[in-house]
C-alpha cells in the first residue's frame, strides 16, 4: 500500500498547483459574527493517508494542542481526483458540524 501512497504523492507534487484547498465560510462565532473568511487546507500525504490541515472549525479543536487536520487512509482502487474530492466532502462534513462557521457562498 505504502507504494501506491508514494504515487499518489508524486502525482499531487507533480500537478503544477499548490497542494491546498480554500473553502468559504462564515464565521458565527463570538463577535465576529457573519464575517466571510475563508479556511486554508494544506494538502500532503502522511503514511498511508492523505491529510488537509486546517484551521479549527470547532471549539474544541481551537482548545486542543494539536493542529487541527481532516485525514483519510489511501484506498488503492482509487486514483487522486477521487482522493481529492473525497478529502473535500469530508472537510465540508467537518465545518458543517462543527460551531465556529457555516459554509459560506464563493
Amino acid at each position: 500500500m505504502y507504494k501506491y501512497t508514494k504515487q499518489l504523492k508524486n502525482e499531487l507534487l507533480n500537478c503544477g498547483g499548490m497542494p491546498l484547498f480554500e473553502i468559504a465560510v462564515v464565521n458565527i462565532a463570538g463577535d465576529k459574527s457573519g464575517i466571510k473568511e475563508y479556511i486554508s487546507c494544506d494538502i500532503f500525504f502522511r503514511g498511508n493517508s492523505i491529510v488537509a490541515q486546517r484551521d479549527p472549525v470547532s471549539k474544541k479543536e481551537q482548545r486542543s494542542k494539536f493542529i487541527a487536520n481532516t485525514r483519510m487512509v489511501v484506498d488503492n482502487c482509487y486514483g487522486l481526483d477521487h482522493h481529492l474530492q473525497e478529502l473535500h466532502s469530508e472537510i465540508l462534513n467537518d465545518i458543517q458540524c462543527g460551531d465556529l462557521f457555516t459554509l459560506g457562498e464563493d
